[in-house]
């Protein structure tokens, strides 16, 4: 054995709790275990000396039992049991019902560039994550690369993330393993188990994610244009929450190019319109990416939800980074090749195209062939379009039952709304915090006996232009219903459709 590797071999002597804090005294080196949450915590090591500074995020207290057990430390959250082996500091990690998060399976070893480690890679998980990469699939088994974002994320359970300054290497090409190469010993490990409280245990002991382009150049290409669409979506997967895009460069592209481009440009959280503006679906979409923009700060979920962080039991989903679900509500499928049509892989349940308001079961692979942006809405599902005037169009797709929250960032409140089906009623329900008129369209349901609130009924018009409040319009060929309501602040404004 080397004697660099030699040296790593540290023993632990003793420990000390204090607070959220747990020190290690070693015989050589230091280290510690800090503890963010109850699922959440942070371990530091050097081989020689003391440990740096570092800045902490003061959190709540949290219960940990520590037990000095005769060949490891032993430390118990509520939701983890993690054991640091006293003769080479192997740390491992136990979800409540014992079954093995993570686990180190090699002393680490100093390198000129930093701190080499492996770690188990259980069987049959799949690792996502290390940043925006230009690559078409999620899972990073048999992969060897620098980390451009040093966060990772397993379908065992847990998220890591190494916050220090400096290149990080991963890799993945052995079986049941995987190897890091990073400047230091620092890592978070989250535990979830779905990458949803994953996420929320990131951003909580994180903070808040550095910007970051998409793509760079002077010229737009079809080849960048798909480029900067699997970084997105790969960022999204890892935790880089902050993408811009420009369109500038795509000012002198193709006339098709230039479309798609501006396509996708539009749904990016911050982007730089340039000539070509953003599209009129970007207008449309303001109140619902202010909503997910305060998610975005409250959470740590990205806008762009990727399959994997959506569908998270979907392996097929897993598959297809050049697809993402807007929000919860919609699966987007940008266009990125000369020609108007691809291919889009349709998770599990009921998806409706909103161009064409025709209906499709998944899970299945579907073509479409549009000049538009694919985008498909979720059954249970109500997405809020803006339009002139401040009227507000509520899309709902029946028939599960559905809510939306309304963040009014002018008021730092939340209009809520609520769709439901009973027996042979529709309940729609508008607690408004705000005077505004909304617009209910309900796809894919037949004509109501009635439309009413209480013994109040809603009078029926010809033409959808000749709705005011509380009116409604029915399109019986698109089996689409519009009822327009005006909602005062404070007001709870309830419509129920009745089928009889």
């Amino acid at each position: 054995m080397p004697p660099q590797a030699l040296a790593t071999l540290a023993t632990v002597l003793s420990f000390v709790p204090h607070g959220n804090h747990v020190t290690l005294q070693l015989d050589h080196g230091s280290a510690e275990v800090v503890w963010v949450t109850a699922s959440a915590f942070r371990f530091r090591r050097v081989l020689e000396g003391p440990l740096p500074d570092a800045r902490w995020k003061e959190t709540d207290p949290v219960t940990v039992q520590a037990d000095d057990l005769p060949g490891a430390v032993r430390l118990r959250s509520r939701y983890l049991d993690v054991t640091i082996q006293k003769h080479g500091l192997l740390v491992r990690v136990r979800n409540p019902d014992g079954s093995y998060l993570m686990a180190d399976l090699s002393e680490p070893r100093s390198e000129a560039v930093g701190v080499t480690w492996d770690r188990q890679n259980p069987a049959g998980s799949q690792l996502y994550g290390l940043g925006p990469r230009a690559d078409t699939v999620f899972d990073l088994h048999g992969k060897s690369l620098r980390a451009e974002v040093p966060f990772l994320l397993s379908t065992n359970g847990y998220g890591e993330y190494h916050p220090g300054a400096g290149a990080y290497h991963f890799d993945f090409t052995q079986d049941g393993r995987y190897r890091i190469q990073a400047p230091e010993i620092d890592y978070f490990f989250y535990y979830g188990p779905s990458p949803k409280e994953i996420f929320d245990e990131h951003r909580y002991a994180h903070g808040t994610a550095d910007p970051w382009q998409a793509s760079a150049g002077r010229f737009g290409s079809w080849t960048t244009l798909r480029t900067a669409l699997l970084r997105l979506v790969q960022g999204a997967m890892s935790a880089a929450l902050s993408p811009s895009f420009d369109l500038t460069p795509y000012a002198n592209a193709p006339p098709e190019l230039q479309q798609r481009a501006r396509q996708l440009g539009s749904i990016v959280p911050t982007v730089v319109p340039g000539p070509l503006g953003a599209s009129e679906f970007r207008q449309q979409l303001r109140s619902f990416f202010i909503t997910y923009n305060a998610e975005l700060g409250d959470h740590g979920y990205p806008i762009w939800h990727p399959l994997p962080f959506q569908f998270v039991e979907d392996r097929e989903g897993a598959r297809h980074v050049d697809e993402f679900l807007l929000g919860d509500e919609m699966l987007i499928a940008p266009i990125y090749e000369p020609g108007g049509q691809r291919t889009v892989y349709l998770p599990r349940g009921i998806w409706t195209n909103l161009e064409t308001n025709e209906t499709a079961q998944g899970p299945r692979t579907i073509t479409v062939k549009t000049h538009s942006l694919p985008v498909f809405a979720r059954n249970g599902a109500i997405i809020p379009l803006d339009s002139s005037g401040g009227k507000l169009a509520l899309h709902y797709f029946p028939k599960l039952g559905a809510e939306f929250f309304l963040l009014e960032s002018d008021l730092a409140e939340y209009s809520q709304v609520h769709a439901a089906p009973a027996a042979d009623i529709i309940r729609l329900e508008i607690e408004s915090k705000k005077d505004r008129d909304y617009l209910w369209v309900v796809h894919h349901v037949d004509r109501p006996a009635t439309v009413e609130f209480e013994d109040a009924q809603y009078r029926q018009v010809a033409q959808p232009s000749q709705l005011a409040d509380r009116t409604w319009h029915y399109d019986s060929a698109a089996r689409i219903l519009q009822v327009r309501v005006h909602a005062q602040a404070g007001e709870d404004c309830i419509t129920n459709l009745r089928f009889e």
